[in-house]
């Protein structure tokens, strides 16, 4: 056993390193990627679909302006990061296709506290900055 592990480190010590220097060069993504979530507030009609689909209930449904500086107000989704599985299933059964996957993994979903892990329409709509309500 511990010949078969030194054969294999000899063998493989002239291989490349896989580390990824993730801060200084991004990750190449899929197309298939699922990230954070988008929301276009124009398509979407306030259903609830999508927190009812939610394994972990990890979404509400919450009154927010219909954009930014309007008094006018409608029924969004709020997705709680902390909790979501980002499996999809909430763009899947979106009627309206309202809701999509976006491309962010860790910038503005990495945070101190739980309660910042919430994301708002605003934030969702990408209406406010994603890092909004950090506390360092």
């Amino acid at each position: 056993m511990v010949l078969k592990n030194i054969k294999y480190a000899i063998r493989n010590i002239k291989k490349p390193p896989v580390t990824r220097m993730y801060p200084e060069k991004q990750s190449e993504l899929s197309d298939r990627f699922r990230g954070l979530q988008i929301l276009d507030k124009s398509k979407c009609i306030g259903c609830g679909i999508c927190a009812n689909t939610c394994p972990n209930a990890a979404i509400n449904i919450v009154k927010a302006p219909i954009a930014p500086g309007s008094t006018k107000q409608r029924w969004f989704p709020q997705i709680d990061i902390g909790h979501c599985l980002f499996c999809g299933l909430c763009i899947d059964q979106c009627p309206k296709e309202a809701l999509s996957s976006g491309k962010e993994y860790a910038k503005g979903l990495v945070k101190w506290k739980h309660k910042d892990l919430l994301m708002t329409p605003e934030k969702l709509a990408r209406e406010v900055d994603i890092e909004e309500g950090d506390e360092k």
